[in-house]
């Protein structure tokens, strides 16, 4: 006998968080690393203040129109797959499975492993300073990859052991975040000429290098609010969902878009953004400004903190990702053994293994910052064609009554989907024209600090080939299926 749907699981769980809660969750989901590791790369790309905060302003805003727009899109299929069941439902089983294997080969992965690094560099910033290791050491991708394991192997023993991990360390994360924001009201802190210059991009750039350093910014910041989709997972436990799904979303998000302006004006107050651009410390510019703002304790107190917040979005990484590929097995859209539950452990065992195993490979494939931007191009690719499911979704569902319909439609989902759309084909382009030019360099061009960043854009170009062989996979999986189906016994 057939087991229960998602959506009929999803009627059995009692509806018992408000709206107050569910932008506690949101809020967990989002703040990880971004805010503490990537105000530097920022500040490269975009050295003005004004810009800045607007970019980072401008990215939460992008976030809660999606937000919103995920929420109507969970109304219509409650605790029935999330992003997954809205792609299938509007484009089909093939775009449904280019999600997943991107979400597994790529999304996933790659933010484990780059997550992972940033925990180990915080971790040596508690050793004393002769203990720690130079740029050049094996411990720089030992550490990350053991960090992996055992993330791995607590989420394949049991789910709860995953989740009492993600509580401590969500606790740390806040903490450090409150010492930095604190930190820069402390009397003769402030430096007021870090704000001169507010909306003047230094330097005389030409528009290209405008154009470049707008999507390098971007890039950066969509990191530190990936996330932003996921309270639409819990919505069968959320009461009065059409009310408190939306109320949710947009507290959440208005919480950590102030919070992100916070910690960026903190930054400004204690280091100048040339300062900031030439950060060399592990861990980057926030650890240099826990060093100062509390010189005795100030970089062990961050450090904790921040390696509480980079594992923990690590570890909901494994938590999480592992059971979509589940599902889709499931579904029939995956391998079948991506389906199976160990009889002890009750968990899908191949998929978290297989998830962890791939993350610590990616620990060896490039830094944090180039990991992270593979992830936000081949996450945006999927939210640009989420987006556009919402027009169809909405003229299939919006004469049922029971359903949450998100303001400002269509003008808002068209502005995001035109946004997603320049901000994807702009970042292809320019990522195309940087592989091109690492390729001709020669190994003396490669030496010259100039072309330090040209092999960037060929991380962009390796993610688009791993979807596309994602349509050869999807056939594969679909002729297995159907033989193992067609077997004598089956």
């Amino acid at each position: 006998m057939a087991g229960p749907t998602g959506a009929e699981k999803s009627r059995d769980l009692p509806r018992v968080l408000g709206p107050w809660s569910a932008a506690s969750i949101l809020i967990g989901s989002i703040i990880g690393s971004g805010i503490f590791v990537k105000p530097g790369v920022v500040a490269k790309s975009l050295p003005s203040p004004g810009w800045i905060l607007a970019c980072w302003v401008v990215a939460g805003f992008l976030a809660l129109v999606g937000s919103l727009v995920f929420a109507e899109m969970g109304s219509f299929y409650p605790g029935a797959g999330g992003q997954y069941t809205y792609l299938r439902e509007s484009f089909g089983k093939l775009t449904a499975f280019l999600f997943g294997w991107t979400n597994l080969l790529i999304i996933n992965s790659a933010s484990i492993a780059a997550l992972a690094v940033i925990s180990a560099q915080y971790f040596f910033n508690l050793l004393p300073e002769g203990m720690r290791p130079p740029p050049e050491s094996h411990w720089l991708t030992t550490v990350p990859v053991v960090l992996i394991l055992i993330l791995t192997a607590a989420n394949a023993v049991g789910v709860r052991w995953g989740a009492v991990i993600q509580n401590t360390l969500t606790v740390l994360k806040l903490g450090a975040l409150g010492l930095i924001i604190f930190g820069a009201f402390l009397p003769g802190t402030a430096r007021g000429s870090n704000f001169s210059s507010f909306w003047e991009i230094r330097g005389n750039p030409s528009t290209e290098a405008i154009w470049t350093g707008f999507k390098g910014a971007f890039l950066a910041i969509f990191w530190a609010y990936d996330g932003w989709y996921l309270l639409s997972f819990s919505g069968g436990e959320i009461k009065n969902p059409r009310r408190n799904i939306p109320l949710g979303f947009v507290l959440g998000i208005l919480v950590v878009i102030a919070v992100y302006v916070a910690a960026n004006v903190a930054y400004f107050s204690v280091m100048s953004l040339e300062e900031m651009t030439q950060v060399t410390r592990q861990g980057g510019v926030a650890a240099e400004v826990a060093s100062r703002l509390y010189p005795a304790v100030g970089l062990t107190l961050i450090s904790i903190g921040i390696m509480g917040s980079t594992l923990g979005a690590a570890n909901g990484n494994i938590l999480t990702g592992p059971r979509l590929s589940f599902a889709m097995a499931r579904d029939g859209l995956f391998f079948q053994s991506f389906g199976n539950v160990h009889p002890r452990y009750l968990t899908p065992v191949l998929a978290i293994a297989v998830q962890g195993i791939l993350g610590a490979i990616y620990v060896f494939a490039g830094t944090f910052d180039q990991l992270t931007d593979s992830v936000i191009f081949a996450g945006w690719i999927f939210y640009l064609f989420t987006m556009l499911a919402c027009f169809p979704l909405r003229r299939r569902h919006r004469d049922r009554g029971d359903v949450y319909l998100a303001p400002g439609y269509p003008v808002l989902p068209l502005c995001f989907v035109l946004f997603a759309l320049a901000f994807l084909v702009y970042s292809f382009w320019d990522s195309a024209d940087l592989a091109r030019r690492w390729y001709l360099a020669s190994p003396k061009d490669l030496a010259d600090p100039k072309n330090k960043g040209i092999a960037d854009g060929v991380y962009l170009i390796v993610s688009a080939l791993i979807i596309l062989a994602g349509i050869p996979a999807y056939w594969l999986v679909r002729f297995t299926r159907k033989r193992k189906r067609q077997a004598p016994g089956a």
